[in-house]
Protein backbone atom coordinates (compact mmCIF):
# COMPACT_ATOMS: atom_id res chain seq x y z
CA UNK A 1 0.00 0.00 0.00
CA UNK A 2 1.19 2.97 -0.89
CA UNK A 3 1.80 5.35 1.78
CA UNK A 4 -0.31 8.60 2.22
CA UNK A 5 0.91 11.81 2.94
CA UNK A 6 0.16 13.67 6.11
CA UNK A 7 -1.89 16.49 4.81
CA UNK A 8 -4.70 13.71 3.45
CA UNK A 9 -5.14 12.54 7.30
CA UNK A 10 -5.76 16.65 7.36
CA UNK A 11 -7.64 17.56 4.19
CA UNK A 12 -10.26 14.23 5.73
CA UNK A 13 -10.76 15.86 9.28
CA UNK A 14 -11.40 19.19 7.55
CA UNK A 15 -13.78 18.38 5.00
CA UNK A 16 -15.04 14.78 5.10
CA UNK A 17 -13.73 14.02 1.81
CA UNK A 18 -12.63 10.54 -0.07
CA UNK A 19 -10.42 9.87 -3.16
CA UNK A 20 -12.95 10.21 -5.50
CA UNK A 21 -13.68 13.91 -4.95
CA UNK A 22 -9.98 14.25 -5.00
CA UNK A 23 -10.07 13.00 -8.58
CA UNK A 24 -13.26 15.38 -9.56
CA UNK A 25 -11.44 18.28 -8.25
CA UNK A 26 -8.25 17.63 -9.98
CA UNK A 27 -10.28 17.62 -13.13
CA UNK A 28 -12.18 20.57 -12.51
CA UNK A 29 -11.86 23.50 -15.19
CA UNK A 30 -8.39 25.31 -15.10
CA UNK A 31 -8.96 28.87 -13.77
CA UNK A 32 -7.83 31.77 -15.20
CA UNK A 33 -5.08 33.54 -13.46
CA UNK A 34 -5.14 37.16 -11.68
CA UNK A 35 -2.57 39.14 -12.66
CA UNK A 36 -1.04 42.30 -11.52
CA UNK A 37 1.59 42.91 -13.51
CA UNK A 38 1.91 47.04 -13.02
CA UNK A 39 3.63 45.25 -9.57
CA UNK A 40 5.38 42.32 -11.12
CA UNK A 41 2.72 39.74 -9.18
CA UNK A 42 0.50 36.85 -10.71
CA UNK A 43 -1.80 34.57 -9.29
CA UNK A 44 -3.81 31.74 -10.28
CA UNK A 45 -5.77 29.32 -7.02
CA UNK A 46 -6.04 25.60 -8.42
CA UNK A 47 -7.71 22.51 -7.39
CA UNK A 48 -5.79 20.41 -4.64
CA UNK A 49 -5.26 17.39 -5.14
CA UNK A 50 -7.11 16.65 -1.80
CA UNK A 51 -10.84 16.88 -2.09
CA UNK A 52 -12.54 20.05 -0.70
CA UNK A 53 -8.85 22.05 -0.83
CA UNK A 54 -7.23 24.66 -3.17
CA UNK A 55 -3.85 25.73 -3.57
CA UNK A 56 -3.02 29.50 -4.42
CA UNK A 57 -0.08 29.76 -6.72
CA UNK A 58 1.67 33.45 -6.70
CA UNK A 59 4.46 34.48 -8.80
CA UNK A 60 7.09 37.39 -7.65
CA UNK A 61 9.26 38.97 -9.32
CA UNK A 62 10.18 40.32 -6.13
CA UNK A 63 9.68 37.17 -3.90
CA UNK A 64 10.19 34.36 -6.30
CA UNK A 65 7.22 31.41 -6.91
CA UNK A 66 5.18 30.29 -3.62
CA UNK A 67 2.17 28.47 -3.01
CA UNK A 68 -0.19 27.47 0.11
CA UNK A 69 -2.54 24.74 0.45
CA UNK A 70 -5.50 26.31 1.75
CA UNK A 71 -9.07 24.97 3.19
CA UNK A 72 -12.36 25.31 2.03
CA UNK A 73 -12.35 28.09 4.46
CA UNK A 74 -8.96 29.69 3.18
CA UNK A 75 -7.11 28.31 6.29
CA UNK A 76 -3.39 27.79 5.54
CA UNK A 77 -2.27 24.24 5.52
CA UNK A 78 0.99 24.01 4.17
CA UNK A 79 3.19 26.71 2.01
CA UNK A 80 6.04 26.22 -0.03
CA UNK A 81 8.36 29.02 -1.22
CA UNK A 82 12.35 29.83 -2.23
CA UNK A 83 13.02 29.56 1.40
CA UNK A 84 11.24 25.71 1.37
CA UNK A 85 11.05 24.59 -1.95
CA UNK A 86 9.57 21.28 -1.61
CA UNK A 87 7.50 19.71 1.83
CA UNK A 88 7.35 16.39 0.99
CA UNK A 89 4.99 15.38 3.65
CA UNK A 90 2.28 17.20 2.41
CA UNK A 91 2.91 16.77 -0.93
CA UNK A 92 4.21 20.12 -2.39
CA UNK A 93 7.07 21.03 -4.62
CA UNK A 94 7.79 23.95 -6.58
CA UNK A 95 10.85 23.41 -9.19
CA UNK A 96 12.56 26.43 -10.10
CA UNK A 97 11.47 28.67 -7.40
CA UNK A 98 13.06 31.25 -8.81
CA UNK A 99 13.12 30.92 -12.16
CA UNK A 100 11.81 32.59 -15.38
CA UNK A 101 8.72 29.31 -15.62
CA UNK A 102 8.98 27.91 -12.10
CA UNK A 103 6.34 24.80 -12.18
CA UNK A 104 4.48 23.37 -8.70
CA UNK A 105 3.79 19.59 -8.46
CA UNK A 106 1.06 17.90 -5.81
CA UNK A 107 0.39 14.64 -5.24
CA UNK A 108 -1.94 13.36 -2.22
CA UNK A 109 -0.24 9.84 -1.77
CA UNK A 110 3.57 9.27 -1.01
CA UNK A 111 5.70 6.02 -2.97
CA UNK A 112 5.57 5.81 -6.18
CA UNK A 113 2.47 8.19 -6.69
CA UNK A 114 3.25 10.30 -9.53
CA UNK A 115 3.37 13.91 -9.11
CA UNK A 116 0.98 16.18 -10.59
CA UNK A 117 2.91 19.47 -12.41
CA UNK A 118 0.87 22.72 -12.45
CA UNK A 119 2.95 25.88 -14.38
CA UNK A 120 3.03 29.28 -12.21
CA UNK A 121 1.01 32.31 -14.02
CA UNK A 122 3.73 33.95 -15.91
CA UNK A 123 4.98 37.04 -15.58
CA UNK A 124 5.68 39.96 -18.40
CA UNK A 125 8.92 40.12 -19.91
CA UNK A 126 9.82 43.39 -17.54
CA UNK A 127 8.81 41.69 -14.27
CA UNK A 128 11.17 38.57 -15.72
CA UNK A 129 14.52 37.98 -14.73
CA UNK A 130 16.82 37.41 -17.89
CA UNK A 131 20.38 38.46 -19.77
CA UNK A 132 23.80 37.59 -18.38
CA UNK A 133 25.08 38.34 -14.89
CA UNK A 134 27.89 40.96 -15.27
CA UNK A 135 28.63 41.63 -11.62
CA UNK A 136 27.72 41.50 -8.10
CA UNK A 137 27.35 44.37 -5.83
CA UNK A 138 27.67 44.39 -2.29
CA UNK A 139 25.63 46.50 -0.44
CA UNK A 140 25.70 45.77 3.38
CA UNK A 141 27.38 42.88 5.09
CA UNK A 142 24.11 40.74 4.27
CA UNK A 143 22.34 42.63 0.97
CA UNK A 144 23.80 42.13 -2.43
CA UNK A 145 22.50 43.15 -5.54
CA UNK A 146 23.21 40.58 -9.10
CA UNK A 147 22.84 42.90 -12.33
CA UNK A 148 21.86 41.50 -15.16
CA UNK A 149 22.62 43.25 -18.90
CA UNK A 150 19.26 42.15 -20.93
CA UNK A 151 20.73 44.03 -23.98
CA UNK A 152 24.06 46.41 -24.46
CA UNK A 153 21.06 49.12 -25.99
CA UNK A 154 20.08 50.32 -22.48
CA UNK A 155 18.54 47.45 -20.66
CA UNK A 156 19.44 45.66 -17.60
CA UNK A 157 17.88 44.47 -14.61
CA UNK A 158 19.09 43.77 -10.97
CA UNK A 159 17.97 41.31 -8.25
CA UNK A 160 18.70 41.97 -4.52
CA UNK A 161 19.31 39.17 -1.81
CA UNK A 162 18.96 39.50 1.56
CA UNK A 163 20.23 37.04 3.88
CA UNK A 164 20.56 34.63 1.09
CA UNK A 165 16.86 35.10 0.07
CA UNK A 166 15.60 37.17 -2.80
CA UNK A 167 13.51 40.57 -1.53
CA UNK A 168 13.42 42.96 -4.73
CA UNK A 169 14.15 42.58 -8.55
CA UNK A 170 14.86 45.93 -10.87
CA UNK A 171 14.15 46.22 -14.62
CA UNK A 172 15.71 49.68 -16.05
CA UNK A 173 14.51 49.34 -19.23
CA UNK A 174 15.22 53.17 -21.69
CA UNK A 175 15.08 54.30 -18.05
CA UNK A 176 16.21 54.01 -13.98
CA UNK A 177 14.66 51.38 -12.11
CA UNK A 178 14.60 51.25 -8.21
CA UNK A 179 13.91 49.77 -4.84
CA UNK A 180 13.33 50.98 -1.62
CA UNK A 181 13.96 48.05 1.69
CA UNK A 182 14.59 48.12 5.20
CA UNK A 183 16.02 52.38 5.01
CA UNK A 184 17.79 51.77 1.66
CA UNK A 185 17.52 52.69 -1.15
CA UNK A 186 18.76 51.19 -4.70
CA UNK A 187 18.67 52.59 -8.09
CA UNK A 188 19.21 50.77 -11.27
CA UNK A 189 20.29 52.70 -14.60
CA UNK A 190 19.84 51.53 -18.54
CA UNK A 191 23.35 51.68 -18.64
CA UNK A 192 24.02 49.28 -15.87
CA UNK A 193 25.33 51.25 -13.53
CA UNK A 194 24.24 51.57 -9.59
CA UNK A 195 23.27 54.30 -6.80
CA UNK A 196 22.50 53.31 -3.44
CA UNK A 197 21.66 55.10 0.04
CA UNK A 198 20.40 55.13 3.44
CA UNK A 199 18.22 57.25 4.55
CA UNK A 200 17.14 60.51 3.07
CA UNK A 201 13.63 59.28 3.01
CA UNK A 202 10.43 60.20 4.32
CA UNK A 203 8.17 57.91 6.03
CA UNK A 204 5.65 55.96 4.00
CA UNK A 205 2.45 57.90 3.77
CA UNK A 206 3.04 61.27 4.19
CA UNK A 207 1.75 64.51 3.97
CA UNK A 208 0.90 65.53 0.90
CA UNK A 209 2.65 68.56 -0.28
CA UNK A 210 5.50 70.27 -1.22
CA UNK A 211 9.51 69.40 0.19
CA UNK A 212 12.18 70.57 0.16
CA UNK A 213 15.86 68.79 -0.73
CA UNK A 214 18.90 69.13 0.46
CA UNK A 215 20.30 71.19 -2.47
CA UNK A 216 17.19 73.73 -2.70
CA UNK A 217 15.13 71.85 -4.95
CA UNK A 218 11.49 70.78 -4.30
CA UNK A 219 9.29 68.24 -5.16
CA UNK A 220 5.66 68.17 -4.51
CA UNK A 221 3.25 65.30 -3.34
CA UNK A 222 0.23 64.80 -4.87
CA UNK A 223 -2.23 61.66 -4.88
CA UNK A 224 -4.87 60.89 -7.92
CA UNK A 225 -6.94 58.26 -7.76
CA UNK A 226 -5.39 56.69 -4.61
CA UNK A 227 -1.82 56.64 -6.61
CA UNK A 228 0.95 58.86 -5.20
CA UNK A 229 3.17 61.06 -8.00
CA UNK A 230 5.51 63.70 -7.25
CA UNK A 231 6.50 66.98 -9.46
CA UNK A 232 10.28 68.11 -9.21
CA UNK A 233 11.60 71.56 -9.40
CA UNK A 234 15.32 72.43 -9.55
CA UNK A 235 17.00 75.40 -11.00
CA UNK A 236 16.13 74.14 -14.18
CA UNK A 237 12.66 74.43 -14.19
CA UNK A 238 9.35 72.37 -13.27
CA UNK A 239 8.37 69.21 -14.75
CA UNK A 240 5.58 67.23 -14.87
CA UNK A 241 4.47 65.07 -12.13
CA UNK A 242 5.32 61.67 -12.55
CA UNK A 243 2.70 58.64 -10.69
CA UNK A 244 4.06 55.49 -9.09
CA UNK A 245 1.23 52.68 -9.43
CA UNK A 246 2.75 49.85 -8.33
CA UNK A 247 6.79 49.89 -8.87
CA UNK A 248 9.16 53.25 -7.47
CA UNK A 249 9.70 55.83 -10.20
CA UNK A 250 12.84 57.58 -10.80
CA UNK A 251 13.18 61.71 -11.37
CA UNK A 252 16.38 63.35 -12.09
CA UNK A 253 18.26 66.47 -12.86
CA UNK A 254 21.67 66.80 -13.05
CA UNK A 255 22.90 65.76 -9.55
CA UNK A 256 19.26 65.86 -8.18
CA UNK A 257 17.82 61.98 -7.98
CA UNK A 258 14.37 61.41 -6.78
CA UNK A 259 12.64 58.12 -6.04
CA UNK A 260 8.79 57.52 -5.27
CA UNK A 261 7.39 54.40 -4.16
CA UNK A 262 4.23 53.39 -4.36
CA UNK A 263 3.10 54.16 -0.74
CA UNK A 264 4.48 57.48 -1.08
CA UNK A 265 7.72 57.10 0.22
CA UNK A 266 10.16 60.07 -1.21
CA UNK A 267 13.88 59.21 -1.40
CA UNK A 268 16.14 61.23 -2.37
CA UNK A 269 20.42 61.57 -3.15
CA UNK A 270 22.05 64.64 -3.85
CA UNK A 271 25.50 64.11 -5.87
CA UNK A 272 28.25 66.10 -4.35
CA UNK A 273 26.77 66.40 -0.91
CA UNK A 274 28.57 64.01 1.87
CA UNK A 275 25.19 63.70 3.74
CA UNK A 276 22.33 62.96 2.04
CA UNK A 277 19.19 64.30 4.37
CA UNK A 278 15.39 63.41 4.24
CA UNK A 279 13.16 65.74 2.86
CA UNK A 280 11.39 68.23 4.28
CA UNK A 281 8.05 69.28 4.78
CA UNK A 282 7.37 72.76 3.51
CA UNK A 283 3.55 72.88 3.74
CA UNK A 284 0.54 72.06 1.49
Amino acid sequence: MRPALRTAFVAVALVGTTAASATAAAAAAPPVPTTNQANCVAVKTVPSAFGGMKVRLVNSADDGASAKLLTHRGAVVATVDQSRPANLSSGLKITGVLGAKPVFHQRSQGGSTPWQAIAFPALTADCTQRGKLVRTVRLDARTTAQIFRVNAGGHYQARVFQGGKLIRFLDANARSGAALFGGRTLVLTPDGATLTWTGAATAAHPRLGRYKLADGSTVKLVKRNGVYGVRLTTGHGTFPVTYAKARPVVLQDDNTVVVLAADGTVSNYIHGKSRQKAPVYLGA
